[in-house]
């Protein structure tokens, strides 16, 4: 035994050795796996990672898809309830300007109560060309609205005459379109006339009050209204206040301009008047 130790001693501890190294090697596959099967997840490990990243983007942009939807419903909901709030709200204004305009009608009513029946209506459109000044009003033939009705402001102004009427709609000439023409009179002289439109003032929002004694004594700012004469239209409607008065061509009369009360760019509203009480 010495000799062969002596002799192979050398290869005896190198064979010990790499059974050493293998029972290592061994040994640690053992608590893993197998070579083979280590070997096919070492190979595999580039494939998974790539299907990993790729079924995250795949979520991701499933998710990012659902949060869009859903965005989009909330924000399509939210776009049907401000249209209902700004319908409301419409509704809502709507329902404030009608209330204004009845308790200006009341507030006419008990001021002039000779005045029985009054339409409130709205100006749909305004027409001033070189040869007429008219408005367009929402109410006609089905409201009682006739040719020659009076039409007022809220203040009860004279605004104009209607011209013509339909089924919902009415045609007012005012006070400064050249074919306007009713009788008034100087309410601190009571001096009569006849209140026109005229073709060289129509532009300067005026008009003349004709067929004046050449020694009236007008003064600026005196107030004019309608007389009333003839009963075709109600008196004492306010047609506007005299600027300056001259005599006429011939010398034997005086006109005045009129200055009318109602500022028509600003009017919306105005009130028809379908019948009046004579007051004698």
């Amino acid at each position: 035994m010495k000799n062969f130790l002596r002799d192979h001693g050398l290869w005896v501890l190198f064979a010990a050795a790499v059974i050493s190294v293998a029972l290592a090697v061994m040994s640690v596959f053992s608590t893993t796996s197998s070579p083979l099967t280590n070997a096919a997840n070492t190979l595999a490990a580039p494939f998974r990672a790539a299907y990993t990243a790729v079924a995250g983007w795949f979520n991701d942009k499933q998710n990012y898809y659902k949060d869009t939807t859903a965005l989009e419903s909330q924000n399509e909901a939210l776009r049907k309830q401000l249209a209902e709030m700004e319908e409301t709200v419409r509704q809502a204004e709507a329902a404030l300007e009608e209330n204004k305009l009845l308790r200006e009608l009341l507030n006419l009513r008990e001021q002039r109560r000779d005045l029985s029946d009054m339409e409130a209506a709205y100006i749909t459109e305004h027409t001033v060309t070189n040869w007429t000044s008219s408005l367009t009003l929402n109410k006609g033939t089905t409201h009682g609205v006739e040719v020659n009705d009076c039409v007022i402001d809220a203040t009860g102004a004279l605004v104009g005459i209607v011209s013509e009427t339909g089924v919902n709609w009415s045609t007012v000439l005012t006070l400064v379109d050249t074919d306007t023409s009713l009788g008034a009179k100087v309410f601190r002289t009571d001096d009569l006339g006849v209140a026109q439109g005229d073709f060289s003032l129509m532009g300067q929002g005026r008009l003349r009050l004709n067929y004046l004694g050449a020694d009236c004594q007008l003064l600026g700012g005196d107030l004019v209204v309608t007389s009333g004469l003839g009963e075709y239209y109600p008196s004492d409607l306010v047609i506007g206040s005299v600027e300056e008065v001259q005599l006429d061509d011939s010398g034997a009369a005086s006109y005045a301009i009129l200055k009318p009360e109602v500022d028509f760019d600003s009017l919306t509203e105005v009130f028809i008047i379908k019948s009046f009480d004579i007051v004698s």
